[in-house]
């Protein structure tokens, strides 16, 4: 996609009023304030919900009158000749396809950001681990003295963060974003895995796989993960590779009777040295390094900061240790391969029994795929509206009415040595308001069942 030439448009349409949409509302009002003021350019805002919670927002940028809590038609559409997407609209959508065939330019936020910024881009993709990814990158740089800021799929809109002007960006990005994006050319890009995930808008693994591969598009360095090569675009550059084996580049090795981090066949960073949990974080570690390395970050400097990094909130966090049993926090496994990671990272570390609370809203995902992670596991308790579904891959599981209950009843089945998981393999937004709010009444379950115990 060829840069948008704005002095040729004349009706700019935004569809949703989430962070994303109301971040282009934001964007749109600094570059082009005279424009709107003057009436040469029209900007119209819609959303699906009637009481859309950036209503009010949405109206003290471009008026009420502008604002369309409703959705949107065919006549919406094609009066546009800019539509900005919200990454949760799918472009797919009749509406807008038919406008797109109409020749009305559809476009997202981060391709908006693509065609202004100058600064290095670093770019995370996956299945999972990417949220991690992209603040540990975001630490490294910062420790290194360089004015780094994460944005995007974490949180923090790609549009807000550009007008902060920062040296470099470090942005996570899902399969939805990318489907709209075409400018970006970052210093290094990455897909850290892929496994079954938003089914439920891709016709198939390989749809799904083909979003994620866009990251790719006109990328300085590839970070590739050497057991995925399905995660490798089919032209590459320049390349660094990391793994769980011992190969030249980025990999584990075993030292002692501890896993460590390798480059080059040198021994980087034991395990023991890390804060965050799991030998999947080994691997994000390894990618994380990697793509510093293209803001020119050292890999020995570069690992001297990870030392540093503390983990994020609701990823395999540790809640408590009480009476020797270990309260993990993996809310933010909304998916079925981050579960399953989770699991594979944290049965080696777990001396006693693992017991896993898993369930929700499946997004049509083939729970099969869990089977096999599921034989790692020596209890399983089932929530939620998908929970069912998940325990009947698993003899003797137990399905709980809330959260709460199921983290009274883990309590009960704990002992010295075991571990109490929550990783659920689904979305939250069938008991919660989202990954944060489920992870939250864990850990105040958990701590309120710790006050009624001592």
């Amino acid at each position: 996609m060829s840069s948008i030439d704005w002095q040729k448009v004349e009706q700019i349409t935004v569809l949703g009023l989430g962070k994303s949409g109301l971040s282009v509302l934001r964007y749109l009002h600094r570059q082009f304030n005279n424009d709107i003021s003057n009436g040469t350019l029209s900007i119209r805002a819609f959303d699906s919900r009637e009481q859309a919670p950036g209503r009010e927002q949405a109206s003290a940028l471009i008026g009420a009158e502008n604002v369309c809590c409703r959705r949107w038609q065919l006549e919406d559409t094609l009066a546009a000749d800019v539509l900005v997407l919200s990454p949760g609209i799918d472009a797919r959508e009749e509406p807008i396809e038919l406008a797109m065939q109409a020749g009305v330019i559809v476009t997202g936020d981060v391709e908006l950001f693509a065609q202004q910024v100058r600064q290095p881009v670093v770019a995370i993709t996956g299945s999972n681990g990417k949220s991690t990814v992209t603040r540990m990158v975001e630490h490294i740089a910062r420790r290194a003295g360089i004015n780094a800021l994460a944005a995007g799929n974490i949180g923090f809109p790609v549009l807000d963060a550009l007008a902060q002007n920062a040296d470099a960006y470090v942005l996570e990005l899902s399969s939805f974003q990318l489907e709209t994006l075409n400018s970006l050319r970052p210093k290094a890009a990455t897909v850290l895995n892929i496994s079954p995930d938003h089914m439920d808008r891709y016709p198939s693994l390989a749809d799904y796989t083909a979003a994620k591969l866009r990251i790719y598009q006109g990328s300085e360095i590839q970070v590739l993960n050497r057991q995925q090569p399905e995660c490798w675009p089919t032209q590459c550059s320049s390349t660094l590779r990391f793994g769980d084996d011992d190969a030249a580049e980025f990999g584990l090795i075993r030292h002692q009777d501890e896993t460590w981090i390798s480059y080059q066949g040198k021994r980087l960073l034991g395990a023991h040295q890390l804060t965050v949990q799991g030998l999947h974080n080994l691997l994000n570690a390894q990618a994380a390094l990697a793509l510093s390395s293209a803001l020119g970050i050292s890999v020995n400097e570069a690992t001297r900061h990870l030392v540093q990094f503390f983990g994020l909130p609701h990823r395999c966090q540790l809640v408590t240790e009480r009476n020797g049993v270990k309260w993990v926090n993996d809310s933010k496994a909304t998916n079925i391969g981050a579960t399953e990671a989770a699991i594979k990272g944290m049965r080696p570390i777990v001396a006693g029994k693992l017991i896993l609370i898993a369930g929700g809203e499946g997004k049509g995902a083939d729970f099969s795929a869990l089977q096999a992670s599921l034989k790692q596991v020596d209890v399983l308790l089932t929530v939620g509206k998908d929970g069912p579904a998940i325990g009947a891959l698993f003899n003797g599981s137990r399905q709980l009415q809330s959260l709460e209950d199921a983290v009274a009843l883990a309590s009960t089945l704990s002992e010295p040595g075991d571990m109490v998981l929550l990783s659920p393999a689904c979305a939250s937004f069938d008991q919660f308001d989202n990954f944060e709010h489920r992870g939250d009444v864990f850990a105040r379950a958990v701590e309120a069942h710790d006050e009624q115990s001592a």
